[in-house]
């Protein structure tokens, strides 16, 4: 069977030392080549390897596919590829990040086009993100009415790392206006957390008492991946006051993944002294911690305890 030319190409990049002069030329070649798989290979293994040498190279294939779009870069992948490299490299390009939120290919599917540039934009919003650009957050702000759910979500995080006063009053309308999506709401009440502290802690709290159950379990699993202590707390005290089955579910999910102390000591009491359900909700919450022998025990211990 004769070898395709493609797969030889992309298979030979990793054989080639980029540490090297021969090598920069070897990869600046493959930038420049025809097949967006090429291209996305070396841009990957240049950010990998920190080669600043070629960031010029990938600017250069980068405005090519974007000029040719969807003839010679099919899914965006060496689009994407290039600006994770550059985000990678820590190179400042907000010009061409700009470009890319802004970058739009419809393509041919089995039921009405779509558009494969969803995920250029939202990696292009935090390479803005990590920007010099004076006007980031401005020109991120389109992209909080972007069609594509995780665009949506991916500016969230991106003006998250932006951080700053204006990005909490962009994250705090965010959250006032919602989505219909909850795991937009899910990195919006993330975000929040993250840069208002205490503030955030109380305001993702009024979200989590909301009547609408998805971002209700949205904002309380946020509450518990943040593992901050007074969150813990606050949903301790929730789950005590809660009637509601899959509130109370969630809140028990939500303690258990945030790995918190206090919060696995709450759990494993209630397997031990629990009433009704409780015990049984518990110790599936439990279940990610899978692997922890020492906890497995302190379960086991817990279970023997309540059928005495």
């Amino acid at each position: 069977m004769k070898n395709d030319p493609i797969v030889s190409a992309i298979a030979r990049l990793d054989q080639i030392p980029l540490e090297t002069a021969e090598g920069k030329a070897a990869f600046a070649e493959a930038l420049a080549a025809k097949s967006n798989l090429v291209v996305a290979k070396a841009a990957r293994l240049a950010g990998t390897a920190h080669a600043r040498d070629l960031v010029p190279a990938m600017e250069t294939a980068f405005d090519r596919m974007m000029a040719k779009g969807a003839a010679i870069d099919k899914g965006c992948a060496a689009m994407i590829a290039i600006a994770r490299a550059l985000i990678t490299i820590e190179h400042d390009s907000p010009e061409l990040y700009l470009r890319g939120m802004r970058y739009v290919q419809m393509e041919g599917s089995y039921g009405p086009p779509i558009d494969t540039a969803a995920e250029l934009r939202e990696v292009c919003a935090m390479g803005l993100a990590n920007s010099t650009w004076p006007h980031k957050l401005r020109d991120m702000i389109p992209l909080l009415a972007d069609g594509e759910w995780k665009v949506r979500a991916g500016v969230i995080r991106a003006i998250g790392v932006a951080g700053g006063e204006p990005a909490c009053l962009l994250l705090r309308f965010k959250m006032i206006t919602g989505d219909k999506e909850p795991e937009v709401m899910s990195e919006c009440f993330a975000a929040i957390l993250d840069l208002e502290s205490s503030e955030g802690v109380r305001l993702v709290a009024q979200a989590a008492s909301s009547g609408n159950p998805a971002f209700r379990e949205a904002a309380i699993l946020a509450l518990g991946a943040s593992r901050r202590a007074d969150a813990v707390e606050w949903l301790k005290e929730k789950f005590q006051n809660t009637i509601d089955r899959e509130a109370r579910r969630a809140i028990l999910l939500a303690l258990s993944t945030s790995r918190v102390e206090s919060a696995i000591d709450f759990l494993v009491e209630l397997i031990r002294s629990g009433t009704g359900s409780v015990p049984a909700q518990a110790e599936e919450a439990l279940e990610i911690h899978g692997r922890d022998e020492q906890l497995h025990a302190r379960i086991q211990d817990a279970v023997r305890s309540r059928a005495r």
